[in-house]
């Protein structure tokens, strides 16, 4: 969103907007963020999930509110908007990420034929929508079987354990992940540590 409100010279009236709103953040990544951006989360998930974030609001009075909620492509998580709902606030949802588009299914196609080949070691994914880009592109492609089958001779690495339980909905197990900082970092920790064994 900071960099929609770069192009658009509202940086100073982004920034303004983000100072005098109530921030609460899921996880470590947006606190990041907010601090490059000289701010700071008024308020953090106690878990980095939906779960975590419906029981830390829980405890807030939401009535009348209205509440800004970040979604990502594929994912209209209405088990929150709801929750909110509920709770007697308004969801005002925004989705800020764009995915590559279809030219770049060759792309996909082609690390997924990789993968089919064993030249693929280890694959991170770090969110839910990378996970279902890649199986809605094998299933156009005519490729979900030979991705499977490559995903079980693959390493899989989850940079927590919302993409974890993505993974595990598509019958995959996933053997490398971070202990309880879930961004990059401690991904690519663990997938040093895992490969140095």
């Amino acid at each position: 969103m900071h960099g929609f409100a770069r192009r658009f010279d509202l940086e100073r009236a982004f920034l303004d907007g983000l100072q005098a709103s109530r921030k609460i953040t899921r996880g470590p990544k947006p606190e990041r963020t907010l601090r490059e951006l000289g701010l700071k989360s008024d308020l953090r998930a106690e878990q980095p999930t939906t779960e975590g974030l419906i029981s830390t609001l829980a405890a807030q009075n939401l009535r009348g509110r209205r509440v800004g909620v970040q979604l990502y492509p594929g994912h209209p998580n209405t088990r929150f908007t709801n929750f909110l709902r509920e709770a007697g606030a308004e969801p005002d949802t925004v989705l800020p990420y764009v995915y590559a588009a279809a030219v770049e299914d060759a792309k996909v196609v082609a690390l997924i034929d990789s993968m089919a080949r064993g030249e693929v070691e280890v694959i991170a994914f770090t969110s839910s929508p990378q996970v279902n880009r890649l199986f809605e592109v094998a299933a156009a492609t005519g490729r979900a079987a030979v991705l499977h089958t490559a995903l079980e001779r693959t390493v899989i690495a989850a940079i927590g354990p919302v993409v974890a339980e993505e993974l595990r909905h598509h019958g995959l197990k996933v053997t490398i992940a971070p202990d309880h900082s879930y961004f990059m970092k401690p991904l690519v920790s663990a997938i040093v540590a895992a490969l140095a064994d």
